[in-house]
């Protein structure tokens, strides 16, 4: 559509004056004492190419004046005076061009009151200033000149302004002119007498139609005067620079070649580190690039001296020059982290695509220290607990929420092979919580391999650092939603018994216990043997909400998410398909992703150890019987998902063991069979927050073993096998729970699966 705007204009000019004369009649006005005097609404509205008008509102007891700040030939003003509230209207043409802009002033002369809106209507085209390549390379023994192609629809020489910054080396001012000419950009630069290669940045500055100014760069590296830049080495040959637990300086000119597989979109390629209980530097996953050689054999950790030296985007092949940069290498697992570096050191950038990365397909137990910072594909994988999103925490202690306790959560994956990985997702992960269900068959799973340790999770007895937070010797983080490939429906693992949540209690009279059936099938019954809930357990609150997070405190994209939305629930499908309990609005009510009242979505038990006449104590436990008669299988899994005591309201046990046994004889430690230790961490209490803490559920996968196949009845036992507390102050304090007081422990999750 069209308008005609000097019809229009004129139109509105004789029915101003009518308006006007008319209010104005009596010209005796009473004086005011209260001036009002403002427009109402947004300062700057934003259109479309397509013709069409904005209606603008006006609060006022002065006579107004309306008109554009600048004649403006594409827009026309409905009135230009109005005497107290108004309202009036900017009708705008089509724009077959460029982006535009016009500011329309509204003014009150008699009490020298204005104010100004500004129109911005798009255009069919944006501007645009694009390089082949983002880099260029300039001989150093005599001057010349370099050309890179350039496509623009701007007028180079009026309309875009090239800026020189001198990053490095000796002298500046070497650039001596820019210049485009039949699609090619210019460089001419004088001859470097030193012996050491210097670096610029060409900014290519331009107007994005509006006033914002836009800037399209290109990094120089000019060679020495023997025309020399650097060697270009390989992986290998760095690596073989670097010292275990000590960082080395490179002093060589040596360059490197590899693809950057890591995707700074995602904020989820590196670790935002907590630099004390309360604070987190997030900046560490705006700067970290993953970069694998070309032959996808080895990778480095690269950390960019600040976020806006990360410039690359996933998949570039990139060449950087790491004289002066810095090798950090640890070992248990073997990895290297590159540091100081920045835009100076890039010597070649070429855009790339998924298709030209070394394709690593692997089971989780074929890892190995030389897939450290590499891309790799994780063959014939699932979920481990069968709820919640990438990261089901508590989200009070995230910045979702302004709060900064809590950075980045583990989700355990299992596969055919009866392994399993964590997968961490940090909680500046822009779809982390985003109301979509993670898939409940198997497939692919793609990630940076690394290693980081979760002190949240496992925390030892003495100040060993190493034995504080490992939780594996590799885990695994997605740099896209899509890296997370797996059915929803086809599975390679079959489910032998899952609980999802409370259902069917029924009370044994003879064994004086309440069992609990689970949500997936019907192979079993679970329970606790603690004498004092005949009645049954608890509910506590979980944090599996799928949807958005965030209040008015948080940061984008989790702000201003208070409430549920009755569509995402916690992702627990049941058999026939129904999406359990997903609309019962009860879901994120403080916008922390909680599930509040969840009497029926959790089990917790408050007495864990029972005194004996002599003086000793026996443990309670969760006991869960199930069936493997007829079944035969090459794996098998379970994986639980626990929580300990808020902090400070109840000590908690934290050393446990899970054993198996044919006979449920509790008298008789000798008929059961181990299979596994694990700890269960502390719910935080939010004034007195420690590293091992977590705001969330600790997920645990354990490979069983065969011997438990083809009996009618097995039995699984969760116990403490110990008095040792988390404590409110010092973990290594020493403090023990007493016997018959209250200690909570809880479990929201437990499954075991085979392969089929």
């Amino acid at each position: 559509m069209k308008y005609n705007i000097h019809t229009i204009a004129k139109f509105f000019a004789c029915a101003a004056v009518t308006l006007f004369t008319a209010a104005c009649s009596d010209d005796a006005i009473e004086e005011r004492s209260l001036i009002e005097f403002g427009t109402t609404g947004e300062k700057t509205y934003t259109v479309n190419a397509t013709a069409g008008y904005v209606d603008l509102k006006l609060l006022s007891n002065q006579k107004c004046n309306i008109h554009f700040a600048e004649e403006c030939d594409w827009a026309v003003i409905s009135t230009d005076k109005i005497q107290g509230d108004g309202q009036y209207v900017v009708y705008y043409d089509d724009n077959e061009g460029f982006p535009r802009m016009a500011k329309i002033v509204v003014d009150a002369p008699a009490v020298g009151l204005s104010d100004t809106i500004t129109l911005r209507q798009r255009g069919l085209y944006a501007p645009e200033v694009k390089l082949a390549n983002g880099t260029m390379i300039l001989g150093g023994s005599v001057a010349g000149s370099g050309s890179e192609v350039l496509t623009t629809n701007l007028d180079f020489d009026k309309e875009v302004k090239p800026e020189v910054v001198y990053t490095g080396g000796e002298g500046t001012d070497w650039v001596k002119a820019v210049t485009c000419v039949d699609g090619k950009l210019n460089i001419e630069y004088a001859a470097n007498p030193s012996q050491t290669p210097r670096s610029a940045r060409l900014d290519l500055i331009f107007d994005n139609g509006w006033g914002d100014m836009e800037t399209t760069s290109i990094f120089l590296t000019q060679k020495n005067s023997k025309d020399e830049l650097g060697s270009v080495v390989s992986f290998e040959t760095i690596r073989s620079k670097a010292r275990m637990s000590a960082e080395v300086k490179l002093n060589d000119y040596y360059i490197i070649s590899g693809y950057v597989v890591s995707n700074k979109e995602s904020r989820n390629a590196g670790e935002n580190p907590n630099t004390s209980p309360t604070a987190i530097d997030y900046s560490i996953c705006d700067r970290t690039v993953y970069l694998e050689s070309e032959d996808g054999k080895y990778g480095f950790n690269i950390v960019m001296d600040k976020a806006e030296d990360n410039v690359f985007n996933r998949y570039d092949k990139i060449q950087l020059l790491l004289k002066d940069a810095m090798i950090y290498a640890e070992n248990d697992p073997d990895r290297y982290t590159i540091s100081r570096v920045n835009t100076t050191n890039i010597v070649g950038r070429v855009a790339g695509t998924k298709a030209n990365i070394p394709v690593k397909e692997k089971y989780i137990d074929e890892l190995t220290d030389a897939d450290m910072y590499t891309y790799v594909t994780l063959k014939d994988v699932q979920v481990g607990v069968r709820k919640g999103g990438l990261t089901p925490v508590h989200d009070g202690y995230t910045s979702a929420t302004g709060a900064h306790r809590l950075s980045k959560y583990p989700k355990v994956f299992i596969d055919t092979k009866g392994s399993s990985i964590y997968v961490y997702t940090n909680t500046t992960c822009p779809y982390r919580r985003d109301g979509r269900k993670l898939p409940y068959g198997t497939g692919n799973l793609s990630g940076v391999v690394v290693f980081e340790y979760f002190k949240s999770y496992v925390y030892g007895d003495g100040y060993d650092e190493d034995t504080h937070g490992r939780i594996g010797t590799y885990q695994i983080r997605h740099q896209s939603y899509d890296d997370i490939q797996m059915s929803d429906t086809e599975s390679k693992i079959e489910v032998l018994t899952e609980y999802c949540y409370v259902k069917n209690r029924t009370v044994d009279a003879d064994k004086q216990r309440s069992y609990w059936y689970p949500t997936w099938g019907n192979n079993g019954r679970m329970c606790s043997t603690s004498p004092r809930y005949l009645n049954g357990c608890f509910g506590v609150t979980n944090w599996n909400y799928l949807g958005w997070t965030g209040d008015t405190k948080g940061v984008e994209p989790f702000k201003n998410h208070v409430g549920d939305d009755k569509v995402s629930g916690t992702g627990i499908i049941l058999e026939d398909g129904t999406n359990y309990k997903a609309t019962d609005g009860n879901h994120n009510t403080y916008g922390k992703g909680q599930r509040l009242n969840s009497l029926g979505d959790a089990w917790a038990m408050d007495y864990w150890f029972e005194k004996n006449a002599d003086g000793s104590y026996t443990p309670n436990s969760w006991i869960v019987e199930v069936s493997t008669a007829g079944l035969t299988t090459e794996a098998l899994s379970m994986i639980i998902s626990v929580q300990g005591a808020y902090a400070g309201e109840y000590m908690s046990p934290i050393y446990w063991t899970a054993r198996w046994s044919t006979e449920e004889d509790l008298t008789d430690d000798s008929k059961w069979n181990k299979i596994g230790d694990y700890q269960v961490p502390d719910f935080p209490i939010w004034a007195n927050y420690h590293e091992w803490s977590l705001a969330a559920y600790k997920q645990i996968a354990f490979p069983l073993p065969k011997e438990i196949l083809g009996k009618d009845k097995v039995y699984i036992r969760l116990n403490p096998s110990s008095l040792r507390s988390n404590s409110t102050f010092a973990f290594d304090a020493g403090e023990c729970i007493t016997p018959d007081t209250k200690c909570r422990s809880a479990i929201e999750y437990f499954s075991i699966r085979y392969t089929k």
